[in-house]
């Protein structure tokens, strides 16, 4: 029997709908008429269907979630919108398979599914199904930040990062020159006459993922925006700014009584490039099995009031945390929370006052 492309939905649901933890996608390959297995083979890798994403309606009738596929012959992967009951049966494709979709979340009311798409003829980059109309077309809407919405589906809280102010009385004499061509940061050279340079400056190895080329050089020093918590009404309107620290703040979850905001950041809230100097000198690093499979502390959980304020810590347990949800009376988080690179994810709970998380799994 042939049970390729087959797909499953792993929903844990706790404290009526509380949490639908991740999809899972398993793509068998075809088994001889005998019943007998065989090994997995690197060509099996192309027929895996990936399931990510989930996002459950208002209502908790259904999960909406990203589909993604290998096209061999075109050397790409192909991302789809497709929805589920969470009574379970057959799944639902919402957008067209010509068309790259992914990311779906749904408006407060659930009439609307918004998701990420980029189509021929529009610069646009959200897009919105009514999912109280059947067989409607996918239509534009204004951009709608990704984060987490109060019960109420008034207000929207998000993170994102301020926009930086250039100074405009600094003119770039190499900004009209081509890429590869543009001098780099810290370039010991420069051409006397950009109009007439057609060389290229070239500082490190940096490659093209397809291998052809390089990676332009970065042009001025890095610079450290970290990303802060934000608010807007969902209907449109001024966007108000929360905090304003150091450190990105990361994956928000707003309470059901919309008095606090629970949000994942680095676990000693050091500046962005302190974290990133850190991460990048791991990379660099000589494998050492000791110290890939020795817990680590890379990010903690911490909670703030929805009007401002101190964060408060949550977790201080070793692991990355992230997909926070919280439990409908707002008494406790759940989490998944990896302890190493080398081990996989599990399922926590803490509860939202302080106290030891609960390994869900096991």
């Amino acid at each position: 029997m042939d049970r390729r492309g087959q797909s499953l939905v792993l929903e844990v649901v706790m404290d009526r709908r509380w949490l639908v933890l991740s999809c899972v996608s398993v793509a068998v390959a075809a088994a001889p008429v005998s019943g007998q297995g065989r090994a997995f083979t690197p060509q099996d890798w192309y027929r895996l269907t990936t399931l990510s994403g989930p996002a459950v309606s208002p209502d908790g009738r259904w999960v909406a979630f990203t589909t993604t596929t290998v096209k061999e012959a075109e050397n790409k992967r192909h991302s789809e919108v497709w929805m589920v009951a969470t009574t379970g049966g057959d799944p639902i494709r919402l957008t067209s398979p010509s068309l790259e979709s992914s990311g779906p979340r749904w408006s407060p009311d659930g009439k609307l599914l918004l998701f990420s798409s980029s189509r021929p003829g529009s610069k646009a980059r959200t897009w919105a199904l009514r999912m109280d109309r059947p067989a409607g077309e996918a239509f534009e809407v204004d951009s709608l930040p990704e984060g987490s919405v109060t019960s109420d589906g008034q207000t929207l809280v998000y993170t994102d990062t301020t926009a930086w102010k250039r100074d405009s009385t600094q003119k770039d004499p190499y900004e009209k020159m081509a890429p590869m061509a543009r001098p780099p940061f810290q370039a010991i050279t420069k051409p006397l006459d950009p109009a007439r340079f057609d060389g290229r400056h070239i500082t490190d190895l940096g490659y093209k993922f397809n291998g052809r080329g390089f990676i332009p050089g970065p042009r001025e020093a890095r610079r450290w925006n970290p990303a802060q918590i934000w608010t807007r009404p969902v209907a449109g309107g001024p966007k108000r700014q929360l905090t304003n620290a150091v450190y990105s703040h990361r994956e928000v979850a707003v309470s059901p009584d919309g008095r606090w905001i629970a949000f994942v950041a680095d676990a000693q809230l050091r500046p962005d490039s302190v974290a990133q100097a850190e991460r990048d000198s791991l990379q660099r690093a000589k494998y050492d099995p000791k110290h890939s499979e020795a817990p680590r502390n890379d990010a903690d959980i911490f909670v703030i009031l929805a009007t401002g304020g101190e964060p408060r810590r949550l977790t201080t347990a070793s692991g990355a945390e992230g997909n926070l949800e919280w439990s409908p009376d707002g008494t406790r988080l759940a989490y998944v929370s990896q302890l190493n690179r080398t081990t996989s994810q599990r399922i926590f709970v803490v509860p939202a006052a302080g106290g030891a998380p609960v390994n869900v799994l096991g």
